[in-house]
């Protein structure tokens, strides 16, 4: 499935993917800013940057920080462990190989779907962190990410017209004040 669509806010279309999603395990959770919106029992929170889990956003006892590479998950974790394995802003913080390995193992961790949000196409990100807690190595992009590349693995694609703008500081330093804005990927794919 394709489907193209024009919002400012991508939350609401996220959440319906993962409305039935018992467990939840967010890949690149960062601070962990969106972990709480999740309506799911349990959410693990997988950061390689142990500052962001110290530093997170959430207090919720059901939401657990975990210090790990994301590379490793399938030492990690057992097969079906999560309902749902979420990649939110961080699967372009790997290379293209590397995201395809990852997307390979947490649809093994998933027991019903994998969820990815990402810009489209490369959207140059060097490293600069915005969290101001010296996790700029982590930050920089390595790869950009086009529906067919989804498509072509067997997910359904959501584009996110325009959802990338000036008004984000991150689109200003790749791009300046006067450029288009550029779409988002909402991915998804049942197992």
């Amino acid at each position: 499935m394709y489907r193209e669509i024009e919002v400012t806010d991508f939350l609401p279309v996220l959440l319906e993917q993962l409305k039935f999603s018992v467990s939840i395990l967010d890949i690149g959770s960062g601070t962990g800013t969106l972990l709480e919106r999740y309506e799911a029992a349990l959410v693990l929170g997988l950061d390689i940057h142990r500052p962001y889990l110290l530093h997170r956003q959430y207090k919720s006892p059901h939401i657990i920080p975990v210090h790990a590479d994301a590379s490793h998950i399938d030492s990690l974790f057992l097969p079906g462990t999560f309902s749902a394995v979420t990649l939110i802003d961080s699967l372009e913080h790997f290379s293209m190989n590397e995201g395809k390995d990852l997307l390979r193992k947490a649809e093994v961790i998933a027991s019903n779907r994998v969820v990815v949000f990402t810009p489209r196409g490369f959207f140059p990100q060097e490293g600069k962190d915005h969290y101001h807690l010296q996790g700029e190595r982590y930050q920089k992009h390595w790869s950009g990410w086009e529906p067919e590349d989804f498509l072509n693995l067997g997910y359904s694609v959501t584009v996110l017209k325009g959802y990338h703008h000036a008004e984000n500081p991150s689109f200003r330093e790749a791009f300046g004040e006067d450029h288009a804005p550029l779409d988002a990927l909402l991915a998804c794919k049942t197992v």
